[in-house]
């Protein structure tokens, strides 16, 4: 599967299982975006490999690097530590909030999220004081604004699963869900975390309705939309373990209705990004791979193209958006699309575009931030050189109320970091049109 999760499997011990559109066109001419390099991460005690950006109502960003931090007891098999919790301020004031130490978890890859009192709340692929896991099984933990940190569960490699990719959502009530990529059939399963501590397994997962989930989605309807990278048509070979993703609805009683089972082909494959749905309950989301093979898209782990934008409409109707063709960008990862109020769509790329990077699966271009009108048509709105602006976007972008879109790359920034093998350890950028 891709380079990053293959990253993932070998360092972690993870295993990650890992109708062409109607009005597809070349990146046509984009409005005039700027960057602005807001913070550049040295990769020792702030992090690096930042997977996940949020921003509150007075402009402060909150994220997660999945390495960094503290080095001692079993972090020192993390590259440079265990990971850190941060925070970016309005005024441009960075601070670590929180840096894991292997017993409150180790490696933050999913989505943190914030609830109306300031606490943030998020997982752990890694660490934890249980379980029958060689790096320990996860964690799901609770930061209060104050730097309080509380670990809600310790993932056991049970019924419960382990390994949760993903981040977590919060309903009205504060009951938290999750999931985990793998359970007790080995598919992963979906959680809920209630206030009082309580741990429910909703779901676990067969190759057949899926395999190994993402991040969760809760719709304004009260139920839960995901993904997952495998399982589904297990008629599609491309997939590895059995079928190339699906996507899913998951009602409050555990009840799993599968909207779509990818082909792997024009459709796309490997359906790794939380999903995005509109006011009228269409949902929107991207395929890592497949689509075409147009351009530099015959990669080694992705063999049937660039990735994909698409569309299940809220009749259930599944469509394509945009398909990558490299020039375009190529390969998006883990990132939430996010919609503004002329519904066009924002994202990014982790490869792909006119940067000069190469990668060993043949991959070119160091990724983009794009911009899809409802009617299919892409811009390019910013491309990556991976030197002091960054590259490789591993997060989607927030926006503001002034349509300054805000987001964090991989590589790039500080060239001299140690950790980054002189390709750097990130950034955190600001786009203004």
């Amino acid at each position: 599967m891709k380079r990053a999760l293959r990253l993932l499997a070998a360092i972690l011990a993870v295993c990650i299982l890992a109708v062409l559109t109607q009005a597809q066109i070349q990146p046509h001419s984009a409005p005039s975006y700027e960057e602005k390099v807001l913070h550049a991460f040295n990769g020792t005690s702030d992090g690096w490999v930042t997977t996940s950006l949020i921003r509150d109502v007075k402009g402060n960003l909150y994220g997660a690097n999945m390495w960094g931090g503290y080095l001692g007891d079993g972090c020192n098999i993390f590259f440079t530590g265990c990971g850190t919790v941060f925070e970016l301020t309005a005024a441009g004031k960075f601070k670590v909030l929180h840096t894991f130490s292997y017993l409150d978890g180790a490696v933050p890859f999913g989505n943190l999220i914030r609830d109306a009192s300031g606490n943030l709340y998020g997982t752990t692929i890694d660490g934890g004081r249980s379980g029958d896991c060689d790096s320990g099984c996860g964690v799901v933990f609770k930061l209060t604004p104050r730097g309080q940190f509380t670990t809600l569960h310790n993932f056991t490699n049970g019924s419960d699963g382990a390994y949760p990719l993903a981040g977590v959502v919060m309903d009205a009530a504060g009951n938290l869900y999750g999931a985990a990529q793998n359970g007790a059939s080995g598919g992963g399963v979906v959680f809920e975390l209630t206030p009082s501590g309580d741990f429910h397994v909703l779901h676990s997962f067969d190759k057949n309705d899926g395999f190994a989930p993402n991040g969760l989605l809760l719709g304004a309807d009260g139920n839960l939309y995901g993904t997952t990278n495998s399982g589904g048509d297990l008629s599609c070979s491309t997939g590895g373990s059995g079928g190339c993703g699906v996507v899913y609805k998951l009602d409050k009683a555990g009840t799993e209705t599968v909207l779509y089972r990818f082909k792997g082909t024009s459709d796309g494959l490997f359906p790794v990004s939380p999903l995005f749905m509109d006011k009228a309950g269409n949902l929107f989301g991207t395929a890592e791979a497949g689509g075409n093979k147009k351009g530099h898209c015959n990669l080694s782990d992705a063999p049937s193209g660039c990735g994909t934008v698409f569309k299940i409409d809220s009749a259930g109707k599944f469509s394509l958006l945009f398909t990558f063709d490299s020039a375009d960008g190529a390969e998006p990862f883990t990132g939430q699309l996010i919609q503004d109020s002329q519904g066009d769509l924002f994202g990014t790329t982790s490869a792909g575009g006119n940067g000069k990077c190469t990668y060993t699966d043949g991959a070119t271009g160091c990724g983009v931030v794009f911009k899809i009108t409802s009617a299919g048509k892409e811009s390019v709105l910013y491309n990556f050189k991976r030197q002091s602006d960054g590259g490789v976007p591993y997060t989607g972008v927030v926006e503001d109320s002034k349509g300054n879109l805000y987001g964090t790359t991989v590589y790039g920034g500080h060239l001299s970091c140690t950790p980054g093998s002189g390709e750097g350890c990130g950034v955190i950028f600001e786009l203004k049109p």
